[in-house]
């Protein structure tokens, strides 16, 4: 199969871009598989099947307190699994999100799944991450593309354009503010603004373009280190409007700048549910995917125009986040600047 990366912040509106991709028959709609891995997503970078798999199968603790039927509810598609085969609140990483999303058995497809990758001799991750997607559509049937989409993926751009430099690539942006504000909102990313101001001075950054989250080896055992009690703590916490935009723009900063030379689709959040219909043709071009009118016609209708979080806010607070998000918002404007015309 062709491969394809969508790449973005968390709280950007990549949930509904799986939803539309899943719909289309041609599609390997693969949701938040890099994410849920976590600490172990990208690395090492020769391992062996069994290795491989028992950093997809292997539950976390730490991700556990943020990924669950309660943190999460609407994004954790494993607790809505009817007699699921693992416990909801502490299952193996593949099975949170990016199984259920594909299957309505997705136990059936993790055991299979098991047994396929087990077996695989030592060999690249990509390699690794390749074959899995391959099985993947020998079980649910003949795919022509796959689509990887994680939350926060854009902080790991270089990381993936080097694992799969053949990819596709689409940069899906969102207003800064909006996206900091939900941002706020979300046990993940509590979690993630806090590792950024708290480990960040002791050498630990999170968004550093070759030890960031998923590929630095510190991260596991800053994983393992973390108690339930203590990542409890953290996520109870709001961000202030300044730790989230600043957060928001220094992720979107670093990520673009991991882009280097490469020119992505860019999908802006808001023009998707301003004009469904143009904007999922486009990325339908863009991926070279067929747009048959029944899966436009179903695909247009998910995107659903809301308010603006911003409409909620004060003066000063609408002044404040607006301020922190400002330097990304020039980043990504220039992004878009030096991108031909559409």
């Amino acid at each position: 199969m062709r491969g394809a990366l969508i790449l973005g912040s968390a709280r950007c509106g990549s949930t509904l871009v799986s939803q539309i991709l899943n719909a289309h028959p041609a599609v390997l709609s693969v949701s938040e598989l890099f994410a849920a891995v976590g600490h172990n997503a990208f690395r090492p970078a020769h391992p062996d099947g069994a290795r491989f798999w028992a950093h997809l199968a292997t539950p976390s603790r730490a991700m556990a307190q943020v990924a669950n039927p309660d943190a999460a509810p609407s994004e954790f598609l494993y607790g809505r699994v009817a007699a699921p085969a693992h416990d909801p609140w502490h299952c193996p990483p593949i099975l949170a999100v990016t199984l259920p999303h594909l299957t309505d058995a997705p136990d059936a497809l993790f055991d299979a799944l098991a047994e396929a990758m087990r077996a695989r001799p030592p060999a690249p991750l990509a390699a690794h991450y390749r074959a899995l997607f391959a099985a993947m559509a020998d079980r649910l049937g003949p795919r022509e593309i796959w689509v990887e989409r994680s939350g926060g993926s854009l902080v790991a751009s270089a990381t993936l354009r080097a694992m799969f430099p053949d990819a596709a690539l689409v940069l899906l942006a969102r207003g800064g503010p909006d996206t900091a504000l939900s941002m706020r909102d979300y046990p993940a990313a509590r979690l993630a603004i806090w590792c950024w101001r708290r480990l960040g001075p002791l050498g630990l950054d999170l968004l550093h373009p070759q030890r960031h989250f998923g590929r630095g080896a510190a991260w596991s055992v800053v994983a393992a280190l973390g108690g339930g009690r203590a990542i409890r703590r953290i996520v109870a916490r709001r961000p202030s409007l300044a730790e989230a935009g600043a957060f928001w723009s220094a992720l979107t900063i670093r990520g673009l700048q991991g882009l280097g030379d490469a020119r992505p689709m860019v999908l802006r959040h808001e023009d998707l549910c301003r004009n469904p219909r143009e904007n999922i043709e486009r990325l339908g071009r863009h991926l070279g995917i067929d747009t048959p009118p029944d899966w436009l016609e179903r695909a247009a209708a998910m995107p659903q125009r809301r308010p603006s979080r911003l409409d909620a806010l004060s003066h000063a607070e609408r002044d404040e986040i607006e301020r922190a998000c400002a330097p990304g918002e020039a980043a990504v404007a220039a992004t878009l600047a030096a991108l031909p015309a559409r």
